[in-house]
Formats: structure tokens, sequence, C-alpha cells
């Protein structure tokens, strides 16, 4: 048996038929029973008046009494045909005056003035029984005699049948009728759902436009807006990927050609120092190659696509800017650069990705290396705890300011540098700061000559807030490799 939950339609028509059924059973029920009393009501009334009738025949002759009840009379108080009509008149003392005497005796202390009604048998038939007190006038102590008049059933139960088949049947009627209508309405309210579950299933893989939202009803349109939402990001994703392949294929093709062309030469050369040149050479395409590996990695990383779901967690800037300058420095040694780092010392905690802060900082740093000059000074600084700025000025030639928004753009490199690139270090850049929600500046040096790079970051959490909250913690960081 398939649960419940697993049909919508089998859980409206069960909510929706149930109590419809429910409510019907309920109310045959209560009918049934209004309609027993009505036809006892009708029924005992109708016996009241015979019994009445039957009194008004009495003749008083002092303490004598006769019935004048002849059969033409008698055959009027049979007022339903159906059923067989008894009467009898006793003393008070329970002697049998007129009638039948089949009747059984009344209840002498129930007997009064009042009319009383009870059921009896007469031989094996069911019979309902009337019994009245007529005083007899003119007679001492009370003397009365008793009337009692009895009738079968049978006219009474086809009366309740019949009050019971005239309300009940329309009831299953209606019932069947909304029962109909309940499923065609449910079945035509759910055709929204089928709809969109035909629009999904007739789609290719590769179509990711958006579903139609503005011809689903009200109740649906979350449930499309979720779809086309999610339909978004996948477009994004499947773009990045796209973009990645292509931005992969592009730049390898020079370096692995490089590569192939050394590997030719050397094999040629029997000169060690060709060769050796040669080799140099080889080690220095692969470097390039491994470098641009890592920032199209990088980049693939930091894409809005990928980027939506990654980690978010304190994390102590400062220290990241620390040890990623410390990282480089023996790559600001091998150039001759002054590369030095300049903070307060405190830490200064943002919500972020670890391992994309980092990131950010290696290019921030290693970009301002790769452009200065040999001899040159690149200075690290890490401003304002409360707002953090990480700040990245050089000494170098600088960038041009019609230039300098163009620089953050994928594989642009500034006109007429010498310098090898790819062009991604800044790309990188920004991409992550706008995942922090930070924003990046470039300005010229104090001096006119150089550049200085700033990435403000929102504010920062204060300490006492960082001890209040006990599942807050600071993330020590370890560079995840060491970079050639």
């Amino acid at each position: 048996m398939k649960p419940l939950t697993s049909s919508i339609r089998r859980q409206l028509l069960c909510w929706l038929l149930i109590p419809i059924m429910t409510l019907w059973i309920v109310g045959s029920v209560i009918t049934y029973l209004l309609a027993i009393d009505f036809a006892d009501n009708a029924y005992d009334s109708a016996l009241l008046d015979s019994a009445r009738a039957v009194a008004s025949r009495l003749i008083f002759k002092g303490a004598n009494v006769q019935v004048d009840l002849p059969p033409a009379a008698q055959s009027i108080l049979k007022w339903n045909e159906k059923d067989d009509f008894f009467y009898q008149v006793l003393t008070s003392k329970g002697q049998l005056i007129s009638g039948d005497d089949t009747i059984p005796m009344p209840v002498w202390t129930n007997l009064s003035k009042l009319p009383s009604f009870r059921d009896e048998k007469v031989g094996n038939r069911d019979v309902r029984v009337v019994a009245l007190q007529v005083p007899i006038p003119d007679q001492p102590n009370n003397a009365f005699v008793a009337i009692q008049v009895a009738e079968t059933l049978q006219g009474i139960d086809e009366l309740t049948d019949k009050v019971l088949l005239g309300v009940v049947l329309p009831q299953l009627l209606l019932i069947i009728l909304a029962a109909l209508a309940v499923w065609f309405g449910v079945k035509r309210g759910l055709r929204p759902l089928k709809e969109l579950q035909d629009a999904v299933a007739s789609r290719s893989p590769t179509d990711l436009r958006d579903l139609p939202a503005n011809t689903a009803p009200k109740e649906v349109k979350p449930l499309v807006n979720a779809i086309n939402e999610l339909l978004v990001r996948l477009r994004e994703d499947r773009d990045a990927q796209k973009r990645f392949v292509a931005n992969a294929a592009h730049q390898l093709r020079t370096p692995l050609a490089g590569l192939k062309t050394q590997t030719e030469l050397a094999e040629r050369y029997r000169d060690p120092e060709d060769l050796r040149h040669s080799l140099r050479n080889i080690r220095t395409s692969a470097d390039r190659a491994t470098r641009l590996v890592q920032q199209l990695l990088s980049l693939a990383r930091v894409e809005p696509a990928v980027a939506v779901g990654s980690r978010r967690e304190p994390i102590d800037i400062f220290a990241i800017t620390r040890d990623a300058t410390s990282e480089l420095v023996p790559q600001a040694i091998a150039k001759g650069i002054d590369l030095g780092f300049e903070g307060s010392g405190s830490g200064s905690i943002i919500l972020g990705d670890a391992e994309n802060l980092y990131e950010l900082c290696i290019n921030l740093i290693e970009n301002a290396i790769l452009y200065t000059q040999r001899g040159g000074k690149v200075t690290v600084r890490l401003e304002n705890p409360s707002y953090p700025c990480l700040v990245v000025e050089d000494n170098g030639p600088g960038i041009p300011p019609e230039e300098r928004e163009r620089v953050f753009e994928r594989f642009y490199r500034t006109l007429g540098t010498t310098v090898s690139g790819s062009g991604l270090g800044l790309a990188i850049v920004r991409e992550i700061a706008e995942m922090h929600g930070a924003k990046v500046s470039i300005a010229g040096g104090m001096d006119g000559t150089g550049t200085i790079v700033a990435v403000q970051f929102p504010q920062a959490f204060s300490a006492p807030f960082m001890q209040r909250s006990e599942a807050a913690f600071v993330r020590g960081f370890e560079p995840p490799f060491v970079r050639s």
C-alpha cells in the first residue's frame, strides 16, 4: 500500500471525501432518529384519537356503562388498513365491559386522566397501546372506566422507512454528485502541476531556459520561481565551465607548444651548454604553465556559480595577509625587491573563506612583485582593524588611469609591458573580493609613480563579540601548497 503522502491527489480526495461521507453517515443516523420520533408522535396522536373516539361512544346509566360501537364505527377507527385494530373498555377492577380481551391489562399505577403509551404484544405481534381513564359521572369514590386501544406497527414501520428513504436517498445522490465534483475539481486543480511536469520532462538536458511563470497559479508560482532560480544557477555553472574550458585551452596552448619546441631542440643538441640552456627554457615554460594552471583553477573556484555554496567562517585577515607576504619573500629576494609588511598586530576578524582570501593576497602581492622593476619596493599594509583595508603599494611603472579598470578583465595585460604573465591575477582578486562584499580600487603612488591597490572589506567582528559567541572560532590557516 502506498503511503498517503505519495500523492497530492489522494490526500485531497481523502481530506474532502472522508469528511463528506462522515457527515452523510451522521446526518443519516440523525435523520433516522428524527424519522422514528416523527412517526411515533404521528402514530401516537392517531391512536389517541381512536381512544377518544371510543370514549365518546360510552353510555352511562348510573354505575352501569355500555359501549355503543357498532361494526360500522369500528371500521372508521381502523384508519390504517395495513394494521389490525384492538380496543377494550375495562372497569376500575379490570373487568372487561366491551372489546378484545387479548390486550394485556394496563399498569394501574400509571393510569390517570392523562393518556399513557406503551409497547406490548398481542399474540406474537408487536402493538402500540394507549390507555386513558374516563370518570363515571355522578358516582362516588371517583369511579372510572379504563379504555385501551392497540394497533400493530406495520404502518409505523412503513412510515419510518418512507421518511428515511425520502431524506437519505436524496442526500446520498447529493454525496455522489459532490464526490464527482470534488474528483473533477481536484483533477482540474492539479492540472498546472501536470503541465509543469510535462514541461520539465519534455526538455533536453541542455535546455535550461526558464519555465513560464506568468500562467502558473498563485500557489504554484513559488515552485516555478524556485525551479527557475535553480535553472539560473545551472546556466551560470554551465557557462562557467565553458569559459574555464575555453580559457584553459587558449592559455595552455602557448606554454605547451613552447615545451614541445624546447624538448625537440634539446634532443638535437650535442653541446652540453646548449642542452643546459634548453633545459632552463623548458623549466621556465613549465613554471609558467604551472602558474597558469594554478590561476585557472583558482578562477574556476571563485566563479559566482561555484562560490555560492562556499563555506563562510570567522577569519583573521591579519594572519592571512601576514602569511601570504611571508610566502612570497623568497620570490621578492630573488628579484632584489624590498618586500615589507605593516600592521597593528591585532586580529581583524571577518566572515569569509580562508583559502580564497589567501589566494586574493597571493595574487595581489605577486602581481606587484612581478611588475615592479628589480631593486624596487613593495609594501603590504592592513589598515583600520574595524573596517579592514588591505593595501599593496609598489614603486613600479604604474598603471595608466585609462587602463585601471581594464586590468581586472581576464587575460588583459597593459600595453607595452615586457613582463610575462597570463592577465588573470587581478581578475581573481576582484572575483574573490566581490564574494566577500569587498571593493577593489587602484590609484597612483604618492610621488606620481607606482601603484596602490586597496581592498576594502566590510566591518570586522569585535573581540568582545567573538568572546561572547561560543560557536564562533578563528581558523588558523596553513598555505595549501608552496609556490615555486
